[in-house]
């Protein structure tokens, strides 16, 4: 049998990597540059979609307000939201947040 990682584990590398999750930091309300997903998941080479015209928008000409980061939660970073935290094993606090930038 292969090794396997426990909830905790995974949700540990998951925020350390930096991958937002639906419900946690992806909603109706975030915009996908805030999130990176402009820079993984958008292609701004193909067809039209729905939702288009604001996400090109704000790739050509504007810029994000926050933006998703994972922080350390005693840095002295001003967060508008923590979405997600995990404890790693020496006892500090991961966490994904949303950054004013």
């Amino acid at each position: 049998m292969p090794p396997t990682l426990d909830e905790e584990e995974l949700e540990l590398r998951r925020i350390e990597a930096g991958v937002p999750r639906w419900g946690r930091e992806l909603d109706e309300r975030v915009l996908p540059a805030e999130a990176g997903l402009d820079e993984t998941h958008i292609s701004f080479t193909k067809g039209c979609y729905p939702g288009q015209e604001p996400v090109a928008r704000l790739h050509y000409r504007g810029h994000v307000n926050r933006k998703l980061r994972v922080v350390e939660l005693d840095d002295d970073a001003t967060v508008e939201r923590v979405t997600s935290t995990a404890r790693r094993p020496d006892g500090t606090v991961v966490a994904l947040a949303y950054v004013r930038t």
